[in-house]
């Protein structure tokens, strides 16, 4: 029996919800999402009231995301207030007419458990052992060193993007020295945080909207090809780069630069200064996005608690998500476990002529487990369908180039004619990793036809190599001659790819 969760963030420049439906196999997916920028933290100052402005702005977003839970038929809503929220000190009388007025009942969290949320969004759906979190909100910026893929230390800022513009950019005429002050005002408060220090070169992973920003900002600039934010990686220069184009140019121009949204153009400075200056400070080189945070978390807190996961971290992101998806394309999962290991089987077999490694082998293992998800939308032309599931399923735990490799190894596990529209693609991949992908789809589509009657019934493959042939001996329990007369279909690629003929012969 499947259920709905809606979550809800309660920030302090926008509102968010997510709908996440949960199947009765375990499967999970996002259903639904939206967001209200309501600015709740505006002209909260150091008295830190509400204003009434801002909350009726947000009661009335409130109300808005109600009557979606209802028409979604939610059966659970969490929601959660951050920054705004925590610090105000109006904070009961707001809850209560939030209450009253949608009967939303917030749970007001503290910076630390926020930044427990957006660790748990990012382990779940990013492959990194190593970084520090940064989710850089309206009021508040939250900072998590892990090490080993565990929560080692988090810290609360209790400045964000709204705060920290009003504080030191202001309405009136803007000039780097306000800047200036606002780099070491930053600076300063991340001087004092001791374990910092400890952190020199390891890579950020940023969460929240002006970090987004940022890479959509980088993503326009050079005409990246694939619309995917999360996971996104950009190195120190090309962040400089970026931070350094916004925050030079007139605040009226700002709105204009491709990639900043109208709303988000004002505070866009006091949203970006903070990462800079952290980038800065533990000298790291690397920046990647992440576009799941503390939704993302609260989600996997309670779906992964109810599975055993003591510490709500899978394992495995990409094994977690691979299967995830599998299951959400209805993919006949004995084949495509068969395919993989006859895949990988051959991989390892002529390692020495085809050259490839362990990267190469990890995005093969990956492609043979989905190279039938197009079948969910038609048989006909299903690799086709295949390359683009693959390439817009938000694949956790694969870089932008790995998932277009994988999503190519799928459209072209029928067909090595199959190129979608290469030069699209140019900015990620080069000459060398399309030879590299013809190798790899050939090992998918020779597989593929190894186990044309989906039996199971090559259990185990061995590869005799000669000066100008490569032997497959295949072991089985029964007459395979519809699977060798399919895979001899390839014997002509196999000899363009390696140089040598091929042949496949069932043992006796």
């Amino acid at each position: 029996m499947s259920k709905k969760f809606a979550i809800i963030d309660l920030g302090s420049n926008s509102v968010r919800m997510i709908i996440v439906k949960i199947y009765g196999n375990g499967i999970y997916k996002l259903i639904e999402e939206v967001k209200e920028m309501v600015r709740l933290s505006e002209k909260m100052g150091e008295e830190r009231i509400l204003k009434q402005e801002p909350i009726d702005r947000t009661i009335y977003a409130l109300k808005l995301f109600k009557s979606l839970i209802r028409a979604h038929k939610a059966n659970e809503t969490f929601c959660i207030a951050t920054g705004a929220v925590r610090s105000a000190k109006n904070q009961k009388e707001f809850l209560q007419k939030v209450k009253e007025e949608t009967g939303f009942i917030f749970d007001v969290i503290s910076g630390e458990s926020e930044g427990y949320y957006d660790y748990l969004g990012v382990m779940n759906t990013i492959h990194v052992s190593d970084c520090i979190i940064i989710d850089i909100g309206g009021a508040s910026t939250e900072l998590v060193w892990v090490e080993n893929r565990k929560l080692k230390e988090v810290v609360s800022i209790p400045f964000g993007a709204v705060l920290l513009t009003e504080k030191f950019i202001g309405k009136n005429k803007y000039n780097l020295e306000k800047l200036e002050k606002l780099e070491k005002f930053m600076l300063n408060k991340l001087e004092n945080i001791s374990w910092l220090k400890k952190v020199n070169y390891l890579p950020i992973v940023g969460v929240g909207g002006s970090i987004r920003t940022l890479a959509k900002v980088h993503r326009k600039k050079i005409h990246f090809p694939i619309q995917k934010i999360h996971n996104y990686q950009m190195n120190h220069e090309e962040v400089t780069s970026i931070y350094n184009m916004v925050t030079t140019c007139k605040p009226k121009d700002r709105r204009n630069i491709p990639g900043i949204k109208k709303e988000r153009a004002d505070i866009i400075v006091g949203g970006l200064a903070p990462a800079k200056v952290l980038m800065d400070y533990i000298k790291a080189k690397e920046l990647i996005i992440s576009g799941n945070g503390l939704r993302e978390g609260v989600f996997f807190k309670n779906y992964l608690s109810n599975r055993g996961y003591k510490e709500n971290v899978v394992e495995d992101v990409l094994k977690s998500r691979v299967e995830n998806i599998m299951k959400r394309y209805d993919t006949n999962m004995e084949h495509s476990y068969q395919v993989q290991r006859l895949a990988l089987c051959l991989f390892d077999e002529i390692k020495e002529i085809h050259k490839l490694g362990d990267w190469e082998r990890k995005l093969l293992a990956v492609s043979a487990l989905l190279h039938d998800i197009g079948v969910y939308v038609d048989y006909y032309n299903h690799h086709q369908h295949g390359f683009y599931l693959v390439l817009n399923s938000r694949i956790y735990g694969l870089t932008n180039k790995e998932l277009l490799i994988c999503a190519f190894l799928v459209g072209m596990h029928r067909n090595i004619e199959f190129k979608g529209n290469w030069k699209e693609y140019h900015k990620l991949l080069d000459k060398k990793d399309y030879e590299k992908i013809k190798k790899l789809s050939l090992f998918l589509r020779m597989s593929e036809m190894l186990d044309r009657n989906e039996y199971g019934s090559v259990k185990d493959l061995k590869c005799h190599i000669t000066e100008d042939r490569v032997k497959i001996l295949l072991k089985t329990d029964k007459k395979v001659e519809l699977e060798v007369s399919a895979a001899m279909k390839s014997e002509k690629d196999f000899q363009k790819c390696f140089k040598k003929e091929m042949c496949i012969i069932q043992e006796a």
